[in-house]
């Protein structure tokens, strides 16, 4: 027995409960797990002896990192303090990983920990790793390329007798451009029409759309904007129109390419591994409607990785996932809170995930999040990121933070290791005791409450054009993207160039003499005004989104929002606006504003402060190429 005092783990001989099921398996092997709800609804993992269980696991159990930098620092401790011995670190790891309540080896562990006593899950990758895999249900020879992609992950992992199920990929770029992050013009159909013409996968777009429409003609007519022919049918075309059919039509290619995708990828992995469960495919946070219900029709869970900065578990997002997915059991498979106090000397600049002050505060968030988790009936597995810091100089990616329950130096963070033990020996009774019911229905979005007050004394109007000559707006361009201001005589000009991400807009901050007795420089009071006005040319077709945001307005996953000027941090939005190719005066209702769902607090009171208001503006969705932009007034209107 190796000594693990001397290298940097302390464990106790004590198992509890969790852990005794899976040393239970030593007398025999547990081929096939299975997912099922007891009388009560509650759903489990249950073994082939009929034992019931979560999954509380780790990802990422490795000896040394994938790829490391050169001259970097970085976990890599069996050279050294193991003199070599690869057997006597795995024991040192699976004691204190049971010791300290874990069941599962999460994603990414090394294959050599998977002969027991632990259960294991392995990431497939059966459609490899090119952007557009996403679209590979859609093109011939699918499964031949499963079977090839199996077999070389599968060869890293000789034993398999423990396995608790497979997961078909992680963060799967589902919206198109990238695996998170909804933009409403970069979805997979964009994708697929980018590819070149004999690409399977954009012929079968092309014959998406020609089955739904007659003609090119109906095409243009739905999706407004003319079309010749359907080779002029690109990805630049169809990232400039905006239009609700096609829209429509966005919704129904994507439900096409992920049921090709699902259908064919379970199938075949239950030929090559009969009996394994598939966990679905880790989605990065959200995922299109459309790929959570192929996702519940064909894996037996739906797995999702998930950074919060509330250690709570998100009611929406299980319920969308629940209710979606045709009511299958999640597992939420990435989650962490990095520390700024940390002995590997993480500087967390890189990475998912919030950052907290202490060790203290990540061990309480531990116990606060996975508490909560699991008093959900359907919830049944939670895998932590991860088990060992990354490099303080940035992982292969340039990752570089404190997610471990151990430093690079092979030392436990002891508090987080304490907290983790306690809540994960009660998880069994927290989920099997909770009165929680599973979701029944959609979570109903907040109406915007919009009460304007009284304020006779102020003008009928007021122009943020001739604010913003006192203070210059804020400009946000996504990285291919720009925005230039030119200030003409009688109007201000924008020479925009939208680039292919998502775009780019402009904010306009509110008079200086209506400045809030609190709270940010910008901070104004615009309380008086039922309406916007906006005088401008904008180009026939130019779709725009208008914009206000409160003063204390922040990323959607921000840790608190500055409440200082009265506000709660929300942000709101006009959506889907078209330029008329002339000078027109658009009039919004400040009544028809909706919230702004990829910015700004997102539990707010669904409540327009206009007593406290950091800007309004415009936002200019990628894809619609260089635009110029006339803007005459900008006036806050009763």
């Amino acid at each position: 027995m190796s000594n693990v005092k001397k290298h940097g783990f302390r464990v106790q001989p004590f198992v509890f409960l969790l852990g005794l099921v899976f040393l239970l398996m030593q007398s025999g092997y547990c081929r096939s797990f299975a997912v099922q709800p007891d009388a009560r609804g509650k759903y489990w993992f249950v073994d082939s002896q009929g034992r019931r269980f979560l999954s509380i696991g780790i990802n990422n159990i490795v000896p040394e990192p994938f790829r490391p930098r050169p001259d970097s620092q970085y976990y890599n401790p069996v050279p050294d303090q193991y003199k070599g011995d690869f057997q006597a670190w795995k024991q040192d790891v699976l004691r204190l990983l049971q010791d300290h309540g874990f069941n599962t080896l999460g994603a990414w562990s090394d294959g050599r920990l998977y002969d027991g006593p632990m259960v294991g899950t392995i990431c497939l990758y059966v459609a490899g790793h090119a952007k557009d895999r996403c679209l590979d249900g859609l093109r011939p020879g699918f499964e031949d390329r499963i079977r090839e992609n199996v077999k070389i992950i599968l060869d890293t992992y000789p034993y398999r007798d423990h396995l608790l199920g497979v997961y078909l990929d992680n963060e799967m770029p589902w919206y198109g451009h990238a695996p998170w992050g909804d933009i409403s013009n970069y979805t997979l159909l964009e994708t697929a029409l980018s590819l070149p013409a004999q690409d399977p996968a954009r012929q079968a777009a092309i014959g998406f759309l020609k089955k739904r429409y007659g003609s090119i003609e109906d095409l243009s007519t739905a999706w407004g904007k003319p079309v010749s022919g359907w080779d002029q049918v690109t990805f630049d075309y169809a990232r400039s129109c905006l239009s609700e059919q096609a829209n429509t039509d966005r919704s129904g290619f994507i439900e096409l390419a992920a049921e090709a995708f699902f259908q064919t990828a379970c199938k075949t992995i239950r030929q090559i591994m009969p009996d394994t469960l598939i966990l679905g495919t880790r989605f990065a946070g959200y995922a299109p409607e459309p790929v959570i219900r192929a996702c519940g029709r064909h894996c037996e869970v739906i797995s999702f990785n998930n950074y919060r900065a509330d250690p709570s578990a998100d009611q929406d997002m299980l319920a969308r996932y629940w209710i979606w997915g045709g009511q299958k059991p999640l597992m939420i498979t990435e989650y962490a809170w990095r520390g700024e106090e940390n002995t590997s000397g993480n500087p967390n600049t890189g990475g998912a995930g919030a950052v907290v002050k202490t060790q203290a505060q990540r061990a309480e968030n531990y116990s606060r999040y996975v508490e909560d988790l699991l008093s959900y009936p359907m919830v049944i597995g939670a895998h932590w990121f991860e088990f060992a810091d990354q490099s303080p100089q940035g992982r292969f990616d340039g990752e570089n933070s404190n997610y471990g329950i151990v430093d690079i130096y092979n030392r436990p963070y002891p508090e987080m290791l304490a907290a983790m033990k306690r809540t994960n020996e009660k998880s069994l009774r927290i989920h099997a005791q909770s009165d929680r019911k599973a979701p029944d229905s959609l979570p109903k979005p907040k109406p915007v409450i919009f009460q304007p007050s009284q304020q006779p004394q102020r003008p009928p109007f007021v122009d943020l054009l001739i604010a913003q000559l006192a203070k210059d707006p804020e400009l946000f361009c996504a990285p291919d993207s720009s925005i230039r201001i030119g200030k003409e005589q009688q109007h201000l000009r924008l020479d925009l160039q939208t680039g292919n991400d998502w775009g780019c807009g402009i904010l306009f901050f509110g008079p200086k003499e209506w400045k809030t007795p609190t709270g940010a420089d910008f901070a104004t009071n615009l309380d008086g005004y039922s309406a916007i006005e906006l005088d401008a040319f904008i180009p026939l077709s130019v779709t725009f989104e208008l914009l206000l945001d409160e003063a204390g307005v922040d990323r959607p996953d921000a840790s608190s929002y500055d409440a200082s000027a009265g506000d709660d941090g929300e942000g709101f939005v006009i959506p889907s606006n078209q330029g008329t190719g002339h000078r027109k005066t658009w009039r919004f209702e400040l009544k028809n504003l909706q919230p702004r769902t990829n910015w700004g607090n997102q539990k707010g009171a669904r409540r327009v402060d206009l007593h406290a208001i950091k800007g309004t503006g415009l936002y200019f969705p990628g894809g619609q190429g260089e635009q110029e932009i006339q803007i005459y007034s900008l006036k806050f209107a009763r």
